[in-house]
């Protein structure tokens, strides 16, 4: 099965009031991103992980040392960011996808199997 599960995580952080941008803010010991990201790779049915940051973030990024996942600097909004990334996966003929907000890592492998599964369906 080709899918694809990206995660958006370039946005500005302005309304969280830490020098820390959120997805870099740690929670529960690592940052909030990873949360996500983890939980994606341990559910294992994605053929491809996109992470969406913004440029002024690679340097965060780079400190977590990430494998195996595309990296894409996101645009001025979400849906521009969400695009960039879609257009990132046009050539791996992915047929479906899943898109996450990097600063929501509070689902469940259920919830996130009965999104997979519903997608497959429809």
């Amino acid at each position: 099965m080709n899918s694809c599960f990206i995660i958006l995580a370039g946005g500005e952080s302005k309304r969280f009031n830490s020098n820390t941008p959120k997805p870099y803010h740690l929670y529960k010991s690592k940052p909030l991103l990873l949360h996500s990201l983890d939980k994606v790779k341990d559910y294992g049915k994605f053929n491809k992980i996109i992470l969406v940051i913004n440029k002024k973030h690679k340097l965060y990024v780079s400190k977590l040392k990430i494998k195996g996942i595309k990296i894409v600097i996101g645009g001025k909004t979400r849906a521009e960011s969400a695009y960039k990334a879609l257009e990132s996966i046009k050539n791996y003929n992915i047929k479906d996808v899943l898109i996450h907000d990097a600063a929501r890592p509070n689902f469940s492998l259920k919830l996130l199997d009965k999104l997979y599964k519903e997608l497959k369906l429809n």
